[in-house]
């Protein structure tokens, strides 16, 4: 048996759920490992030694932090600047860090493995089995990237008891793609998309074809052929004295 491969065999609604997983993959993608959450308190100051830098853009690799500009009298960060990597004698990664990079980490592998073996049911048929099996794998991804939030309860955002890390861009693209992946997972449970038959070509026989040309006509006349195939009916006598 060959592999059944067209075009939308499930139709459009398969669109839905794939297009949906892609959306969430590329807010995971985007996050460049250093702008997970926004750090403001004492452990500001243990991770840059000083006094004066109001915040600290934090991920869980990596972080960077704004240059005073005294024109402007703010504090802005230079995002051509590369990220800074975290010194380990400083920054303790506790048990919630190492847990909400393995979740982070399980989520990009599943949601994107997830995400490609759904755009395979734009040109193959899925079995119902198969179908139902995609949908758990990106509800997976979905609850793993919810558990990589974690990283929220470290201590570099408790340090001190006034820390403390609120959402920023990595944060709220992790949220977004909860979102997206949980909504993929959703379509793809509530309904399997029943593929359409495949279309079969009749290719009649040269035999059979010569016999629908020469068939009789009507008044035991023989037909005449036409452009289809198909005899035309033979042309009947008009009676004399009759005008058209």
């Amino acid at each position: 048996m060959g592999i059944d491969c067209r075009f939308l065999p499930h139709g459009g609604y398969a669109l839905i759920p794939a297009t949906l997983s892609t959306m969430a993959w590329i807010c995971i993608l985007a996050q460049d490992g250093c702008d997970y959450a926004r750090l403001t308190g004492a452990s500001v100051q243990s991770l840059t030694s000083s006094k004066t830098i109001p915040y600290a853009e934090v991920g869980r690799f990596a972080y960077r932090t704004p240059v005073y500009f005294p024109d402007e009298n703010a504090w802005r960060v230079q995002y051509s600047e590369t990220c800074l990597s975290y010194d380990d004698d400083v920054v303790e990664r506790d048990g919630y860090w190492k847990v909400s990079q393995a979740f982070s980490f399980l989520a990009l592998v599943f949601g994107g493995g997830g995400t490609l073996f759904l755009w395979c049911s734009t040109c193959l048929v899925f079995g119902r089995g198969t179908w139902r099996w995609a949908g758990f794998e990106i509800l997976s991804a979905a609850i793993m990237q919810a558990l990589g939030l974690l990283w929220f309860l470290t201590g570099l955002c408790k340090e001190g008891g006034n820390s403390r890390c609120g959402l920023f861009f990595g944060s709220k693209c992790d949220i977004g793609a909860v979102v997206l992946w949980w909504a993929s997972a959703v379509t793809i449970l509530v309904k399997f998309p029943k593929p359409y038959p495949k279309p079969v070509l009749v290719v009649k026989d040269e035999r059979e074809m010569e016999g629908m040309i020469h068939t009789p006509g009507a008044a035991g006349e023989r037909g005449v052929p036409m452009g289809d195939g198909y005899p035309a009916p033979a042309p009947q006598r008009m009676p004399r004295g009759t005008f058209m």
